[in-house]
Parts: structure tokens; C-alpha cells; sequence
């Protein structure tokens, strides 16, 4: 589910504000205490990583989604004017990703545990 609202966080905010449902507020509210706290690094990563997921949502077997973030990664930094452009590793982008995941997923417990 973590791995859901991380990707989808735009569609279902919007699903949200017409139902309301608890459930769907607490997986946002975690997806955002976690990108708010996120570095440079894991936001630029974790929007080019929903850009994947749009753009190859269909494909199916090997993850599509690493090759394409690393190649965008790498232009982002070139367009930013880095010097250096640095070519994230594919180990580094799942780790990344699933840092993202298990840390919304134990936010998203801490909340409804508070309830």
C-alpha cells in the first residue's frame, strides 16, 4: 500500500477530497511527512521514479522503471549545471526506493497506532 500512495499520491489526494475517507488520509499525511523530510537527492529521485511509473505502467516482467530514472537522474544533474554528473547505481535507486516504501509504511503504523 505504501508503494501505492508513494506513486499515486496525486490521484488519490484527488479521491480523497471528493470521499474523505479516513484511510485514504492517513496514507497521505504519511507519503507527505515523508517527502517533506526527503533530501534534494530522494525528491528529485522519487519524482522522476512517479514519471517512470506513468510513463510504464503497462510493462511487465524486468523493472522498467531503474534504467529510466537513471538516465533522467543523470540529465537532471547535467541540466542543473553539476560538473560532475553522477550515474546513480541501479542497487542504490531500489534501496532509495525501498527507504521511501518502509518509511511511509511505519509512519502510516505510528499513525493509526495514535488513533
Amino acid at each position: 500500500m505504501a508503494e501505492h500512495y508513494l506513486l499515486c499520491y496525486r490521484q488519490e489526494l484527488a479521491r480523497y477530497q471528493q470521499e474523505q475517507e479516513q484511510e485514504t488520509r492517513d496514507w497521505l499525511k504519511a507519503v507527505e511527512m515523508v517527502t517533506d523530510r526527503a533530501g534534494d537527492q530522494k525528491t528529485t529521485f522519487l519524482r522522476l521514479r512517479r514519471e517512470a511509473w506513468r510513463k510504464h505502467f503497462y510493462y511487465r516482467g524486468k523493472e522498467t522503471w531503474v534504467p529510466y530514472v537513471q538516465q533522467r537522474y543523470a540529465s537532471y544533474q547535467a541540466e542543473a549545471g553539476g560538473e560532475r554528473t553522477a550515474w546513480v547505481g541501479a542497487r542504490t535507486l531500489r534501496s532509495w526506493w525501498h527507504d521511501l516504501v518502509r518509511d511511509v509504511a511505519e509512519i502510516h503504523t505510528i499513525i493509526n497506532n495514535k488513533q
